[in-house]
């Protein structure tokens, strides 16, 4: 049988094409050290993991909830359909007008970092799985599916190790990513200091060129960084469109302030209904007192003072508003939140607990995460800090607190920072402080901070992160106003000195203020805000 040189040809073109295509894939699989049928639960996988970029956005539904389900199911094991994932880092979050198809909802975006066994085809799978399972119509062949429309989650590979792939339904890193805001700010937040591999310039400056080529800028830009509290069931909280308040109630007997006021289940129910019909937005429940030389109480007397409040205020008042629980134990901590606390508010930043910050990682909620030296015992004399920098010692103190808690799987989203006015701060310190409280989480794309003793300089870790201020009834505004310092002094006298203090921190950015005196400071934060939005209408 002859054939014809017109069909040789053909042959020819259609075996260099199969020829092609196997060395792409060649190619993918000549840089995957664990391919599917490597992917076991050995112990030896920690030699064998890929890291990628993702990014995710959702303009459907629990826009906040399904971006954390996704991240969630991806950690979940290979086994249940997930990717054994470790989160290693995450973003803010991002709110962005739609492109294409304008007529349809905002999209949140953001964009984590995980390490997993899985190779990128299998990745690949396993994302369009969990977009599936979340309700995204992925068959361009169903009468739904919508081309650029709506989706509860859509989820994206940006960057996979430092390779190139280049393959017909997948190519990394993601195509037009360095034109596009929505996903290069949030990359800049978890690898802004990567190398983009087509490219060869950091993810960081390509977010700087695509910011100078079309002229925007933080506060002009159509992708807005958004800080929600938000808890399913409960009223979302957005930081960055007014300042918040939170409110203390203390069901202790020995609080520097108002001791044995908030004892009893029924004060405590009683004055938490009494701030938020005054305006508070989180109600900050605490069952032990962290005052310079307070006395330790047992796990179980913290919850029995604790956890009825909480109980009671969501199950008989029907309580909507956040209910923060102040506490440094992880044990505390999950109790209260499985009773229905939203927040955590740890003063030790984690430090007193080992086991705190898996724990907050585990139950998903927002995070304040204070500054402190030492326990309620020692810190009055930890008041000294390197070269007179009492800025410097805690946001150095706060980076490694922070890094510490991103490790343990806490998503960025979910961190508030408190500068933890009073403890382990004399006078000086403490005014420093509040004075320069804009310098704390500076929100400048040009600041950057030296790398340990590496002589490279990486972006501010603590860039962006919004502030809460808890200078109630503090002894420093006693000193200031030049009276007597007692730990049970009226707290009329130190009424008007909080005020002032509340107001010079939200003038310096800060999104909360934790405060005793709910009406008034309620009505001094008010004005403050007015101010603000009628001077930029």
């Amino acid at each position: 049988m002859t054939i014809s040189r017109t069909t040789h040809s053909f042959f020819t073109l259609a075996r260099a094409k199969v020829f092609t295509e196997l060395l792409k894939e060649y190619t993918v699989l000549r840089n995957i050290r664990s391919i599917s049928s490597g992917c076991t639960r050995d112990n030896d996988l920690s030699n064998r993991l890929n890291t990628y970029c993702l990014g995710l956005g959702s303009n459907l539904g629990d826009r906040l909830g399904n971006i954390s389900s996704a991240i969630d199911s991806l950690c979940s094991s290979i086994e249940s359909g997930g990717a054994s994932a470790k989160l290693l880092d995450s973003s803010f979050l991002y709110e962005t007008d739609p492109m294409y198809l304008i007529d349809q909802p905002k999209f949140l975006n953001a964009a984590c970092k995980i390490s997993t066994p899985l190779n990128p085809l299998d990745l690949l799978k396993t994302i369009k799985r969990i977009e599936e399972g979340q309700g995204r119509i992925i068959s361009q062949t169903s009468k739904e599916y919508v081309p650029n429309g709506p989706r509860p989650i859509d989820l994206d590979i940006l960057l996979y190790n430092q390779n190139i792939i280049d393959l017909e339904n997948l190519k990394i890193p993601h195509v037009g990513l360095n034109s596009r805001e929505f996903v290069l700010r949030p990359l800049n937040d978890i690898s802004g200091d990567s190398i983009h591999p087509v490219l060869q310039k950091p993810i960081s400056l390509l977010l700087s060129e695509l910011k100078r080529l079309t002229g925007s800028s933080t506060s002009s830009s159509d992708v807005k960084r958004i800080h929600p509290i938000s808890f399913p069931g409960y009223q979302t909280l957005e930081l960055t469109k007014r300042t918040h308040l939170m409110s203390i109630v203390n069901c202790t007997p020995d609080s520097f302030s108002d001791p044995g006021k908030s004892f009893s289940l029924n004060d405590a129910i009683t004055n938490s209904l009494r701030h938020v019909e005054q305006g508070a937005d989180i109600i900050d429940i605490g069952g032990m007192s962290t005052r310079p030389n307070a006395m330790d109480v047992p796990i179980e007397e913290e919850i029995r003072r604790t956890v009825p409040v909480i109980e009671a205020l969501r199950r008989d008042h029907h309580l909507k508003a956040h209910i923060s629980i102040d506490t440094f134990r992880s044990e505390t901590a999950e109790a209260a939140v499985r009773a229905g606390a939203t927040i955590i508010n740890d003063v030790s930043g984690g430090m007193a607990d080992p086991r705190m910050s898996s724990t907050v990682a585990r139950l998903g909620v927002p995070y304040v995460m204070m500054h402190m030296r030492g326990d309620p015992k020692t810190m009055v004399r930890m008041s000294s800090y390197e070269q007179d920098d009492v800025l410097g010692g805690v946001r150095r103190e706060l980076r490694l607190r922070l890094k510490s808690s991103i490790e343990a799987g806490i998503k960025r989203w979910n961190v508030i920072l408190d500068p933890g006015i009073g403890f382990a701060k004399d006078l000086r310190g403490n005014c420093i402080l509040i004075d320069s409280l804009d310098k704390l989480c500076p929100d400048d794309d040009e600041i950057h901070v030296k790398n340990g003793s590496d002589e490279r300089w990486s972006p501010d870790p603590l860039k962006g992160l919004p502030i809460l201020v808890g200078p109630s009834r503090k002894r420093f505004i006693g000193q200031l106003l030049s009276q007597p310092v007692s730990d049970h002094q009226p707290e009329k006298d130190r009424l008007m000195g909080t005020v002032a203090v509340c107001v010079e921190s939200v003038l310096k950015g800060a999104r909360i203020i934790r405060v005793h005196d709910t009406l008034q400071i309620k009505q001094a934060i008010q004005v403050i805000d007015g101010i603000r939005k009628e001077s930029i209408r």
